[in-house]
C-alpha cells in the first residue's frame, strides 16, 4: 500500500490529481472488479456530503466497502491508485475523475442491462408548428419528443435515471434544461461532446446525412416511405446555424432561432408579456425552426423574431454570423 505525497490534512478544497497517472486505456481496464467499483462508490459517498474532497482511513474504506481480507482489498484498492484514488496522509479520496465516473454509474450511463426504462407517453402539448398533440418516446437512452406531422420536434439523450420514478413531463423538462446547457456551451466555445473548441456559423446548409434522418423521421411520423434526401431550401426551410468542433469533429446543426433562445433581451420580452423562460423550448413560438431570415450576406445579417400572441409588439434580433446578437428593437406586431 503506498503512503502517497499529498498534505497530511487532506485535500480540503483544493483540487485532487492522480498520484500515479494512468492512461485511459488501462484506466478503464482496471475497473473490471466489483470490488474496485464498490470502493469507488464508497469514497463519492464521502464527496457528497459537501462537494468537496472528502477521503476514508483504510480500516473505514474496508468496512464501508465490506471487504474482510485486507490484503484482498489492499491490493484492488492500490489497482484505483493513478486516475480515480488518491491517498492524502492516512486518507483516501476519491479524484474528479473517480467522482464523474461515479455519477455515471449512478446514472446508468454505462448500464446495459438498463432497457426495462422505455416510456412511450402522449403529451399534453401541442406541436408548435400545426397544433397536434405531441408524444414523447424514451428508448436505449434517447428521448424524442415527435408530432404525427413533422417528426421530431426535440430529441437528446439521457440515462436510465433520468428516466426511473418520473412522469414523461418530468422527463422532458430534464431533456429541455439538457439542450439548453449544451447549447450555451458550444456557443461559449466547447464541445458538448468532448469538451474541445467548437464553433457556430450561420447561416450554413445541413449534411445529407442530417437531411435524410430528419425526412426519415418525419416520414415514419406519417407513415411515409421516403428513399431520397430532399435539398434544403434556404429560402423556405429555417436559417440553420452550424456547430462544429475542431477537436473531435463533431458536427450539428441547430436553427438559429434556437440560439438566442436565450438571450437577455429576449428573456426580458417574454417577461413583459407574462411568459416565464424556463428552458422550455417547446414553448417558444421562434424557436421551432420556422424562424430566421438573412438580410445580409456581406457582412452576414440574420433577423430573428420573438413574438407574443396578442401583443402589440414583437422582438426582432440581427445577429452576425456567428449568431451574436448585434442589434435589438421593437417594431408593431404583424
Amino acid at each position: 500500500m503506498g503512503t502517497g505525497d499529498g498534505d497530511e490534512s487532506g485535500p480540503g478544497d483544493r483540487p485532487v490529481p492522480p498520484d500515479e497517472p494512468t492512461p485511459p486505456a488501462d484506466a478503464f481496464e482496471l475497473l473490471g472488479h466489483e470490488i474496485r467499483l464498490a470502493t469507488i462508490e464508497a469514497l463519492a459517498e464521502q464527496r457528497r456530503e459537501s462537494w468537496l474532497p472528502q477521503g476514508l482511513r483504510f480500516s473505514e474504506l474496508r468496512e464501508a466497502v465490506g471487504v474482510r481480507d485486507t490484503g484482498q482489498f489492499n491490493y484492488h484498492l492500490d489497482q484505483l491508485r493513478g486516475s480515480f484514488v488518491n491517498q492524502f496522509g492516512d486518507e483516501y479520496v476519491l479524484t474528479n475523475a473517480g467522482f464523474e465516473l461515479a455519477g455515471a454509474l449512478r446514472a446508468g450511463t454505462f448500464d446495459q442491462t438498463a432497457d426495462d426504462v422505455e416510456r412511450r407517453t402522449e403529451l399534453d402539448r401541442s406541436c408548435p408548428v400545426c397544433d397536434d398533440s405531441l408524444d414523447a418516446v424514451y428508448e436505449h437512452g434517447y428521448l424524442r419528443v415527435r408530432c404525427p406531422e413533422h417528426g421530431r420536434i426535440l430529441t437528446t439523450t439521457l440515462p436510465p435515471a433520468a428516466v426511473r420514478g418520473r412522469e414523461m413531463p418530468a422527463v422532458v423538462a430534464l431533456a429541455n434544461a439538457r439542450i439548453r446547457d449544451q447549447v450555451q456551451r458550444v456557443r461559449a466555445g466547447g464541445c458538448p461532446h468532448c469538451w474541445g473548441r467548437s464553433t457556430v456559423t450561420a447561416p450554413a446548409v445541413p449534411s445529407d446525412a442530417y437531411l435524410r434522418t430528419i425526412v426519415g423521421e418525419a416520414a415514419e411520423a406519417a407513415t411515409a416511405g421516403a428513399d431520397s434526401v430532399p435539398e434544403y431550401d434556404p429560402e423556405a426551410d429555417a436559417v440553420l446555424a452550424e456547430c462544429s468542433c475542431d477537436d473531435c469533429g463533431m458536427r450539428f446543426w441547430l436553427p438559429v432561432s434556437i440560439c438566442v433562445a436565450h438571450h437577455p433581451a429576449v428573456v426580458a420580452y417574454y417577461h413583459d408579456h407574462g411568459v416565464s423562460m424556463d428552458g422550455d423550448y417547446l414553448a417558444m413560438p421562434h424557436a421551432t425552426g420556422s424562424n430566421g431570415t438573412v438580410v445580409s450576406e456581406d457582412p452576414v445579417r440574420i433577423e430573428v423574431t420573438a413574438a407574443v400572441a396578442a401583443a402589440e409588439e414583437q422582438l426582432v434580433l440581427t445577429l452576425d454570423a456567428e449568431t451574436e446578437v448585434v442589434d435589438q428593437r421593437l417594431t408593431p406586431t404583424d
